[in-house]
């Protein structure tokens, strides 16, 4: 049944790509299986040239690449579009973080103070409501003692140079700066990579793209033009380790190449780090997810794991690296030279699940898979009904507008053909968001056929109570249960599976008071623990 679904959402896909090709950029899915499960989140844009006909758009996909929510952004742009602890959604566009909940409306927004420039690399918002962000300054500096300048990187920089130079910010939930960090302070000038520089007088030197909060309550940095991961100590501001770079500290087993313009340091649950390797032409140097363990004690640093897409092939700019909960990873290439693919998830033995292709060699900062939502996404429901001798399609009432996958815009089609339809109404501000396809395989039986999304399995699930205390009740009337719980960002918090069991007990005592995401066999059910 799930394959056959799938084959139905992909004609999907492509009949609703085909009508809104003036509207939106298009894809393809060009790699589906049914491990690909949740969300995918993605900003396409179009790197280095302008184009009227292309406009950044924030975009949302289901697990078969439908497009679920999509909102374009034709001043300023939009970048690392992406869903926070606390629920909220978040992106940079104007000089400004914005955070927008879940009916997509914008609730606050956060910028660098204490005359700190806006860098809209990075935005984490930290279990304890805290805004952690990157920001920039503007420095004169000599530097007509290095020569890192010209064609060959030989030419001696200016004797005034304006060096722009990096910054972290944290902020808690007042927007009182609580921690601030200034790469000038702490970097040497010489800890760059002449590869990164251009301009004698105008200097991108540190490039930061990426901040994390470690386990231990510091901070890990990515300097992208130092080829740099930096640890960082949350109370002096010194600099704990530094792994990389012409500055390196660590030993690196199976990893003679080490990492070159990396983008989004990560720590992992397991302690280990994810990054993304750009890479570069020459030397040959692939682009390359990976992961590290540390030992933070003997500075090394073990390769673990990897994922090439292609030996011949490296990321100018741009990308990044997620580990998913169930152990499969996304990587999002960036501007991969001689492909357009935006990202892929793979499984830790390499095998692809999901592939991402847009055409025109548009690329993503970042794009991310959450396993699941922790709200209601409060999609359009397209209901069915004959009258007449006639079958007609309603979106429901109470949107501004309308507009169906056949290019009517009305509350209210005919139905003269069997095939997929979907419409998007308004959704927040100035976005649009879908409803679940909705197929018909028998015209003279349309409303009685019609094949819905949400069914998955054909299974009888009861769930209580709800909300819980301590234990939660499960039947699934079949030969197995599978069941996954995740917390409100997407984090699966308990995995288990039983053989030839219809009723299991699965205790709550655990975990925290709030909103959970249960799935059972595929099928998703918010938890209350109260």
């Amino acid at each position: 049944m799930i394959i056959k679904i799938k084959i139905l959402f992909v004609f999907l896909l492509f009949t609703q790509l085909r009508f809104l090709a003036q509207i939106l950029p298009t894809y393809s899915v060009t790699a589906s299986t049914p491990q690909s499960t949740g969300y995918y989140f993605t900003t396409p844009i179009k790197v280095g040239t302008s184009s009227a006909s292309i406009i950044p758009t924030q975009m949302i996909l289901d697990n078969y690449g439908n497009l679920v929510y999509y909102k374009k952004f034709p001043v300023g742009g939009s970048s690392d579009f992406k869903l926070q602890s606390n629920g909220l959604i978040s992106y940079s566009s104007n000089n400004k973080f914005y955070l927008v909940d879940s009916t997509f409306n914008i609730v606050d927004s956060v910028v660098p103070k204490n005359g700190v420039l806006f860098d809209g690399h990075d935005i984490q918002i930290l279990p304890n409501g805290n805004f952690l962000i990157l920001g920039m300054e503007k420095v004169i500096m000599n530097l007509s003692s290095y020569n890192y300048f010209g064609p060959n990187n030989t030419s001696p920089g200016s004797n005034s140079a304006t060096v722009t130079c990096g910054v972290i910010q944290e902020q808690d939930a007042a927007k009182n700066v609580v921690f601030e960090w200034h790469c000038k302070d702490h970097y040497s000038f010489s800890d760059v990579d002449p590869t990164w520089l251009s301009s004698p007088a105008n200097v991108d030197w540190t490039h930061l793209n990426a901040v994390e909060k470690d386990n231990d309550g510091n901070y890990l940095l990515s300097t992208r033009h130092f080829n740099e991961i930096t640890k960082i100590n949350k109370n002096t501001g010194l600099i704990i380790w530094r792994l990389g770079g012409n500055a390196n500290q660590f030993t690196f087993a199976n990893d003679v190449q080490k990492f070159i313009g990396q983008h989004d340091i990560r720590r992992l649950t397991n302690g280990n780090i994810t990054l993304f390797d750009n890479g570069k032409l020459s030397p040959p140097h692939a682009a390359t997810a990976k992961e590290y363990q540390l030992n933070e004690t003997t500075l090394t640093a073990n390769l673990v794991w990897s994922y090439i897409e292609d030996n011949s092939k490296f990321s100018r700019s741009l990308g990044n690296h997620q580990r998913l909960n169930n152990g499969n990873t996304l990587v999002n290439y960036g501007t991969l030279n001689n492909s357009d693919i935006i990202f892929n998830v793979v499984t830790n033995t390499g095998t692809k699940i999901f592939e991402l292709i847009f055409a025109d060699t548009l690329r993503s900062y970042r794009s991310f898979n959450y396993p699941a939502l922790p709200w209601k996404l409060n999609r359009p429901q397209i209901n069915c009904y004959s009258l007449g001798g006639q079958t007609y399609l309603d979106a429901g009432n109470g949107y501004a507008n309308y507009l169906w996958n056949t290019g009517a815009i009305t509350q209210t089609i005919l139905i003269n053909g069997t095939g997929t339809y979907s419409v998007f109404v308004p959704k927040g501000q100035g976005g649009f968001i879908s409803s679940p396809p909705f197929i018909i395989t028998n015209l003279s039986t349309a409303c009685v056929t019609a094949i819905n999304e949400n069914i998955f399995n054909s299974q009888l699930i009861e769930i209580s109570p709800n909300p819980a205390s301590d234990v939660l009740e499960i039947k699934a009337y079949g030969s197995k249960i599978y069941l996954e719980l995740f917390d409100f960002l997407g984090k699966c918090v308990k995995n288990e599976e039983y053989d030839n069991q219809y009723e299991v007990l699965l205790s709550l005592s655990d975990l925290q008071s709030g909103i959970y995401l249960l799935k059972v066999n595929n099928l998703t059910k918010k938890i209350i623990k109260q």
